[in-house]
């Protein structure tokens, strides 16, 4: 490893700060389907995955990854999944659901339509350290009350 990489467990590498991905950003989605990536991300993603992004869902929802960040899990973290049905189960799902996406020059992303009409125009876009969330905006307010407990428990443990 590097002197500059991450390494996380069943993660790629990051290298430095680029791919570290953080905060809430209301975007949208426009009448040709294409959802702007805000300026903030934008280099990192050029430089570490050529703007090459893959949408796919997840049981909490629709997740926005950098292509070698998706393609580590593909190919090596969901084999090494130690239950077969498990392991088929989330081939056949997290990968099949899969489609990807290209920035282009101005940095926007076409949302394929089956995530456009869950998502709606008003987007939430977190950053999730390697990879997106995406919720509505109804979406992401259920979502936020839902682990509102879990939130204040878990950062009292930390004690930070």
């Amino acid at each position: 490893m590097k002197g500059s990489e991450v390494e996380l467990p069943g993660l790629l590498s990051l290298r430095g700060a680029g791919m570290i991905f953080s905060g809430n950003n209301a975007v949208t989605i426009d009448d040709k389907g294409r959802l702007a990536v805000p300026a903030r991300y934008r280099a990192a993603l050029m430089s570490e995955a050529q703007g090459q992004l893959t949408i796919t869902r997840t049981p909490e929802g629709l997740r926005l990854y950098p292509q070698p960040v998706f393609e580590h899990i593909a190919t090596k973290v969901i084999p090494a999944h130690p239950d077969l049905k498990q392991r088929a189960a989330l081939r056949l799902q997290f990968v099949g659901e899969a489609m990807a996406v290209e920035m282009d020059a101005q940095g926007r992303l076409l949302i394929p339509g089956q995530y456009r009409a869950e998502l709606g125009a008003a987007v939430v876009m977190l950053g999730q350290v390697d990879y997106f969330a995406l919720f509505s905006e109804a979406g992401w307010a259920a979502r936020k009350a839902a682990v509102s407990a879990d939130f204040s428990a878990g950062f009292e443990a930390l004690d930070i």
